[in-house]
Order: C-alpha cells, then structure tokens, then sequence
C-alpha cells in the first residue's frame, strides 16, 4: 500500500495543484502536465487501469513518482486511496521514433512475449504498443520485435509476471513445444522427450533447472541438423569456433573446429592420429601513452538480487585501477552487468559498442556464459581473462583462466604421493567420496590402508572391508607407534567427524610422547571444504601438521596483504573478501601485460600481485593457471607456504 508518509506529500502539493472539477473524472495539474484522480477499487491493477486509461503501466508508476517522490508498486494499491493516472491526449498526434530509438529482438524457440518482456525488463504493454501486428499467442520464432531503448529496465519480473497471470496467458502449443505443468521437472521432460538435460537447458536458453517455471512454454525437439549431429550418442554440441588447422592424413584440408571435432569422435582408432594444433593470435601491445580499454562483465545482480561477491571483486579492480594509474598507464574502465545471463551477455555483445572498442574483456565469470564474448574475441584479437571458472568444455586461444586448473592440483604433494608415505584414508559414516577418488587415482604407488571411524561416547577405529562395514579393530595408539611415515587422509565430510578424528589423532600422540614413546611421523592431507564448515576446530590443523591444496592464498599477516586490507578498509569501511583479492589480480597482471605484449611468451612468466602465484600454460587450447599453493600448519604453529 502507499507510505502514509507519501499521502501526506500528495496532501501538501495540492496547494501548488489547480485542479479542473470536471464532472468526471476528476483531472489536476502538476508541472503543467495533466493527471487523472482515480480512487483505487476493489480489483484495480496497474493493468487493468493502464487499459482503461489508455497508459502503459509505467507510465502511472513513473507518475507516482513525480508527484509522492516514491516507487509504486503493485502491492501498493489500497483501496479508497487515490492515484494520479497520467490523462492521454486524445488530440495530440504519437510522434515517430526513429529506428535508433529501438533495439531489434528475433525471437527465438520457446520465447514468449512475456519471457522477452523479462529478458529486457520492459512492461509487456509497451512491447505490444511498438509491435502492433505480433500476437502474443502465437509468437514465432524468427519474429523480429521492437524493444524501445528508453524503457528498457524500468519494469521488474514480479510486475512483468503479474501482468502474465492476471492475463490468463495460454499460446497454442505446436508441435515440438510444450507448455509447463506444475511438478514438472528439467530432467522428466527430457527423459519424456528423448532429449539430454543439457540440450534441454541449451534448446531454452535456461541456465540451470532452476529457471524452468510452469506455465512457460519450450522446445522439446532439435532441429533436423541438431539431430543429425547428434545420432549414434554423439557426444559433442555444434559450435561456430575460429578457423583451426587440423592434420588430415589423407587430403591435408582446411576445415573448421566444428567440423574437424566431429570427425575426431567418430573416427574410431583413426581418432588417435589426429592432433589439435594451438592457433596463434595476434593481440595489440599498447604503447606506453596510450589508453587502454578495459571492459568489466560481472553479475553484480543475480535474479534482481544483488550479489556482494562480485560487487566485491569490482573494488578490487578499482583498488589495482589506482595502482595502475600511479604507475602511469591511461587506462578506460567499463562495467557491465551480466546478471548470470546468458541472453543478456548476448544482447551486450550484440548492441554495446563499447565491447566492440575493447582492448581487453575481463569476465564473464560462469563458463557456459563465455561463447557470445569468445566469438567477439576472436574475431577482433580481444584476450577474455575467466578470473574465477574452472573451464571445461570451451576451447580458445584468445581465452586466459585464472582459477588453478585442477589437473595441476596435486602437484605440490607428490614427494608425499609418491610411494615414500603410508597412506592411511579414515572413512566415517558420512564422506566425500570424490575427495577420496581424487586421492587415490594420484597415489596410485603408495602402499595404503583404509579405516573406519566410528564414535560411541569414545572413538573407535576399523579395519574397513571392501563392502564399507567394519573389520577388525585397530588401537590406534599402537598403529601411530609405527615409525612408518604416514599421510592421513580424512573422508569423512561431516565435521563433527572430522573434528573427533583430528583430536582424537592429536591427543592419542601427545599420550604417546607424553609417556617417552615415540611417534611416526605423520601429516594429514586436508580437504579445503572443511573452511566452510563451522564446527572444526583449527589449533588442530596446527597440532596434526595438516596440510591444504589451495587455489587462492591470502594470510592477513603477509605484509603485501595487510598493505592491501589497509587501502581497502580506509576506501570501503569493510574488510576485503577472497573476491576482492582476485579483482585486484586480474586488473594488476593482465592490463599491465597489454602494455608489454601478450604472447606465448606469458608461459615463461610468474606472476604475483600480491600472495598467490600465477604461471600460464596453453594446455588443449586454452591458457591455464597451473600454480595452486601448498598451505602446511605446523606444531610450531606456523603456516608454510609452497
């Protein structure tokens, strides 16, 4: 409803108001523009009165707030209150806008006047004003569609829904399309339809299951080349890549990177013979006086909520901005909001010329996100820096990702994986089996042992069977007097559990020495989930000489990150997070690169910024971070990094 306090607004600007007692309705004047006084009913909306009034739905709630100074909404209707509908002239003529004023949208499968509405933030009825001659319910794919420039953004999706439901909306759902039920669900309509999760979400534009609502209708069917692409389990998507040079043992030919990766899975043992080579890119080196244009693409908002993370990783940037322009280089930042959107970093690449003009692009941040800028990319020699993905799936020269690459991970730990250590894995009744996996696949020659933790007032451990149960039981104070060197590896996900073992190995030998024995030497190899998890005690990480594989390092005590932390508290009255960090990274290693020249030569490179090391490799056409940081607590109650 409306604020009493913007009633009382309306009350006192009645005396700058003339007001004309017309019969009916009741028309004032404001700033010299004419208002209609409605006094609001019982089953009054902002579209039913935008229809008798013959306005757009953002016409009233901007007229609202010219006259109360505040945002209506549609939960503020009250009935009995009045509200200033902006009165129409009949007599005056629309006026024309020209073409720049809109942008052009082709419909794609499965949208709707209402998705698309959402999409652009832009009320469904000003959309129907600017394409009289579109239905609504039989919007087809290949429709192209105005959307004004200037309303873009204004409405919300809880409007733009509303309006959907107060409609009633159906559309005739045609072959190949489906309309949503409520229950149903990502993976029951492509199981239902013979069609992957994956190509479901791809087919609709979803980005996750998450964002398939009832009501909407998709498609449930690929096109005729889709399909052909994909017979006998074909495992690979089309893709429209840059020009690669692929070996072909029988006519040498040029083909592209789609057409070359689709013969390389369906060429049986031939597959084997044929090699990806690297394609090398040209990128621009500044000179020392020239500007540099940067465009940074966050999702500082997520589903109209804002997200601080990112909204975090910018001040980063900013902070290393300064630092950049203290050491002389002319550098034009430009920030987009990408909203973890893939229809929106399209519509960016498609109308944002300020994209087009950049030297360097700095996100997206969600590899599936990455295709619409990666083609811009490499048309124009653009590097694209993926500050915090792990990339799978898409491949590109021009593409740098600073996450470490996880095939790189254990690296640092093979001295201890190599067969020199017992390894010991303690399983609960709860575990991560992948952390479990990981582990084993890397130390495939050491001798291990497996047992099972299980408390009961006290804790107990067991031989495990290969079944998981319990075998015999193991005094644990007898098995840590073996003076074989040992890497425990804790299982168990839960962490209470987690927290009883590392205590229950701790104390059981300060026992043991206490009482003139000695220990085997022994570390444990952590998970880096348990710094998520609340319960765990972390003096036990020192007395246990746990040691962590992390991607990114950041201790409050090095000198360069209490330097930072200073700079960043005075700026922005908050301590900084992780993200801040890896903001102020990417800006620091890449924009002073585009000064010196980004070429293979960044291979032979490491870079720090400010505690975490960064070296880049061009691994299966992408260039990866492979450094991740050795954390090692010690009983002296130090951290050692390597």
């Amino acid at each position: 409803m409306i604020k009493k306090r913007c009633l009382l607004l309306i009350a006192a600007l009645f005396v700058a108001i003339s007001v004309a007692f017309a019969t009916e309705p009741q028309v004032v004047v404001f700033n010299g523009k004419k208002y209609v006084a409605h006094t609001i009913v019982s089953g009054d909306t902002l579209y039913s009165l935008s229809k008798a009034y013959g306005v757009t739905e953002d016409d009233i709630i901007k007229a609202a707030m010219e006259i109360s100074g505040e945002r209506l909404t549609a939960s503020q209707l009250k009935i009995g209150e009045k509200l200033f509908i902006p009165k129409k002239d009949e007599d005056k003529k629309k006026t024309k806008r020209s073409k720049s004023a809109y942008r052009t949208h082709i419909v794609e499968r499965g949208q709707t006047l209402y998705s698309i509405a959402k999409s652009y933030k832009i009320s469904v009825a000003i959309l129907e004003e600017d394409n009289p001659t579109v239905d609504a319910a039989a919007l087809a794919p290949g429709t192209e569609l105005n959307i004004r420039r200037s309303e873009m953004g204004y409405a919300t999706t809880e409007e733009i829904e509303r309006v959907e439901r107060e409609r009633g909306a159906t559309i005739e759902v045609g072959e190949g399309y489906h309309k949503v039920n409520p229950g149903e669900t990502v993976y029951s309509l492509s199981r239902r339809y013979g069609i992957t999760e994956e190509e479901f979400l791809q087919l609709n534009n979803l980005i996750s299951s998450a964002d398939l609502k009832a009501g909407m209708v998709v498609s449930v069917a690929k096109s005729a080349e889709d399909a052909e692409s994909t017979k006998s389990g074909d495992r690979i998507e089309r893709t429209e890549r840059a020009e690669v040079v692929a070996t072909d043992t029988t006519t040498n030919d040029r083909r592209s990177f789609g057409e070359w990766i689709e013969d390389l899975f369906t060429a049986d043992e031939e597959a084997d013979s044929v090699e990806l080579k690297p394609v090398d890119v040209e990128f621009l080196t500044l000179g020392r006086h020239n500007t540099l244009n940067v465009a940074l693409m966050l999702p500082f908002h997520i589903r109209d909520k804002a997200n601080s993370n990112y909204v975090d990783f910018y001040k980063g940037v900013l902070l290393a901005m300064e630092d950049l322009k203290a050491e002389g280089y002319s550098i034009d930042l430009s920030v987009y909001d990408t909203e973890h959107s893939a229809q929106k970093i399209k519509e960016l690449v498609d109308y944002e010329d300020g994209l087009l003009d950049s030297h360097l692009i700095i996100g997206p941040v969600y590899e599936d996100e990455l295709r619409y800028v990666l083609d811009l990319a490499e048309d124009n020699n653009i590097p694209v820096v993926s500050p915090l993905a792990d990339i799978e799936g898409i491949k590109s020269p021009v593409l740098f990702q600073m996450q470490s690459e996880e095939s790189f991970k254990y690296d640092k730990f093979s001295d201890v994986l190599d067969g020199s250590r017992e390894l010991v894995m303690i399983y609960a009744s709860s575990n991560d089996t992948a952390f479990a996996e990981e582990i084993k696949a890397e130390a495939k020659q050491a001798p291990m042992r497996e047992l099972n933790f299980v408390f009961n007032r006290e804790s107990y451990f067991y031989n495990r069977n290969a079944d998981g149960s319990n075998g015999a039981f193991v005094d644990i104070k007898e098995y840590m007097r073996t003076q074989s060197a040992k890497a425990y590896v804790i299982v168990a996900d839960r962490d209470t559990d987690i927290d009883r073992i590392l205590t229950t190995l701790s104390s059981t030998r300060a026992s043991i020495v206490d009482r003139g024995f000695n220990v085997g030497n022994y570390m444990i190899i952590g998970n880096r989930k348990w710094s998520r998890l609340a319960n765990i005690e972390r003096q036990s990480f020192f007395r246990n000489n746990v040691a962590f594989l992390v991607p990114y390092h950041a201790k409050r005590s090095d000198r360069a990150i209490r330097i930072f932390d200073g700079r960043y508290i005075a700026a922005y009255n908050t301590l900084p997070s992780m993200y801040s960090y890896r903001g102020y990274d990417a800006a620091m290693i890449f924009c002073r690169k585009m000064y010196e020249g980004i070429g293979r030569d960044i291979e032979n490179e490491l870079f720090m910024p400010l505690t975490t090391p960064y070296r880049f490799s061009y691994i299966d056409g992408v260039y990866v971070n492979t450094e991740w940081t050795l954390e090692q607590y010690t009983d002296h109650f130090h951290i050692e990094i390597r």
